[in-house]
């Protein structure tokens, strides 16, 4: 019989008690959702015994709600950070000093692409900057996939060469 007290005073205070979830929330439609679950509480839990005051028993009820929530909300906030600090730790920020190398490096390997016979040139600009796989480069370019493997490894040596300071 208590529940059916609650239940109607719950329907009673409906409004205020929304009001006050989304003052303490600061936002609407979590408000109206925990509510809700102090709707299915109420429903679901058996009352206290002896209970004179139902509207401060639903408010109390109803902050105890916010503050779980507030809880919970704070404590993913947390895990997500220690994530993202675990993801990003091992990741070294470029110093200017490694953006500038790296800058050297890309167009010293720009020269030396521009530089590679005719042939050689298009073939590894198809598969590395457009993604073509030998057979489509062969098909392409009307030679056998035998040559087409043949340069690209002629080009990955010269590439590799030069990254390694020496000469291919």
């Amino acid at each position: 019989m208590q529940n059916v007290i609650l239940l109607q005073a719950y329907r009673a205070h409906e409004r205020e008690l929304v009001r006050f979830l989304a003052r303490r929330l600061r936002c609407v439609a979590t408000a109206r959702d925990l509510a809700h679950d102090l709707y299915v509480k109420l429903h679901d839990q058996p009352p206290p015994d002896a209970l004179r005051h139902e509207k401060a028993y639903l408010f109390r009820m109803a902050a105890n709600l916010a503050t779980d929530h507030l809880r919970s909300v704070s404590r993913r906030a947390e895990l997500l950070a220690e994530a993202q600090t675990m993801l990003w730790a091992g990741l070294e920020q470029p110093t200017p000093e490694r953006a500038l190398a790296a800058r050297r490096e890309v167009e010293a390997m720009r020269r030396i692409v521009a530089g590679l016979p005719p042939l050689s040139r298009r073939i590894f600009e198809l598969n590395r900057f457009e993604g073509k796989s030998q057979r489509e480069i062969a098909g392409l370019l009307g030679v056998s996939q035998t040559t087409v493997e043949n340069h690209m490894r002629k080009v990955l040596a010269i590439l590799t060469a030069a990254r390694a300071g020496r000469s291919p």
